[in-house]
């Protein structure tokens, strides 16, 4: 009978297994790293569709007369962080009228239409660009048609 040496083999069985939780442990924090870069990506998304609400809800408002008289053809809205300093998105609001009757008087109005036989309506078109916040740029589109 003789004997079996199996030192190196041994030794060889637990590199292996130290390479695979090694890269069992690679593997987690890269799914860590991206998941939490889709979180951030997904509220700051969240944000600027708020935004875009919210910049048409005030055009509405503008357009009504509460604020200005005559026709309002565009807005420009610039949201920065909580301290002021930085820029974090830019709000470009245009409003295109399309009138019951003929368009007001003293003033220039982005018209579609005139006399129509319908209420009078403004297409409301807004749109939030980011500034760089997160790799992929964010840019929201929103289209109204809204009666008065």
């Amino acid at each position: 009978m003789y004997a079996t040496k199996r030192y190196g083999f041994a030794m060889i069985l637990a590199i292996l297994v130290i390479l695979l939780v090694a890269l069992g442990g690679v593997m987690l924090l890269s799914n860590a790293a991206q998941s939490n870069k889709s979180v951030g990506d997904n509220y700051l998304r969240a944000q600027a569709e708020l935004l875009a609400q919210s910049a048409t809800e005030y055009a509405v408002m503008r357009v009504q007369g509460f604020d200005q008289p005559g026709c309002l053809n565009q807005l420009n809205i610039t949201v920065k962080d909580a301290s002021g300093t930085t820029t974090m998105f830019d709000i470009a609001v245009s409003m295109h009228y399309s009138f019951r009757g003929a368009h007001p008087t003293g003033g220039t109005c982005n018209v579609l239409d005139e006399n129509t036989s319908q209420d009078t309506r403004v297409l409301i078109d807004t749109t939030v660009v980011d500034h760089n916040l997160s790799t992929d740029p964010i840019q929201i589109h929103q289209r109204s048609w809204q009666a008065f």
